[in-house]
């Protein structure tokens, strides 16, 4: 293969390798791993939501994305794993209008899992605008234009409570568990 040839073949694989870096590995296996807790941030909420959760890097002496995905997770309850020890984290929601993310710190014990009571609470309501932009064929070529459409959206304040640590089991036999309604 030649030299310039290999050129895209490799920055095709690093964006491959580095676009897995907001999702974690299998977080539900039968039985935890060694060295590792557990998180379940879940909610009692009918909106399908779409989180995104970052967590307190040390060494880099900020917070990093360690789930982002607009897709909505299956169910009500978001399972990370963490190390064990006093861990911070910043929760939010791609898909919903709210005050901001909401900072939560908790302590994560080995082979444990951490449940974190996740609430929406609406505070506002807003005016959005959604633009969607088209063209059309016209007399003399393609004519463009805006449709520009306002709705109503709510506000919420996210709010989080975590709750006593348990003792491990699969995300779908914990008592909090239930699958959302398809929307």
């Amino acid at each position: 293969m030649k030299q310039s040839a290999r050129i895209p073949v490799l920055l095709l694989a690093a964006c491959w390798l580095f676009g897995l870096g907001c999702r974690t590995a299998n977080v539900n296996p039968p039985s935890p791993r060694p060295h590792t807790g557990y998180i379940d941030f879940y909610t009692d909420s009918d909106l399908v939501l779409s989180w995104e959760v970052k967590q307190w890097n040390d060494r880099a002496g900020k917070m990093e994305k360690v789930f982002s995905e607009f897709a909505p997770v299956t169910g009500n309850t978001l399972r990370l794993q963490a190390a064990p020890g006093n861990q911070r984290f910043q929760i939010w929601f791609i898909n919903r209008a709210t005050e901001g993310p909401l900072p939560v710190s908790l302590e994560v014990q080995d082979g444990k899992i951490t449940p974190v009571h996740v609430g929406l609470l609406q505070v506002a309501s807003a005016l959005s605008d959604t633009k969607i932009y088209g063209s059309r064929p016209a007399a003399r070529g393609y004519g463009r234009g805006v449709k520009i459409t306002t709705e109503k959206e709510e506000v919420y304040r996210i709010e989080a409570t975590p709750q006593p640590v348990l003792d491990y089991q699969p995300k779908e036999r914990m008592s909090y568990w239930r699958v959302e309604p398809a929307p």
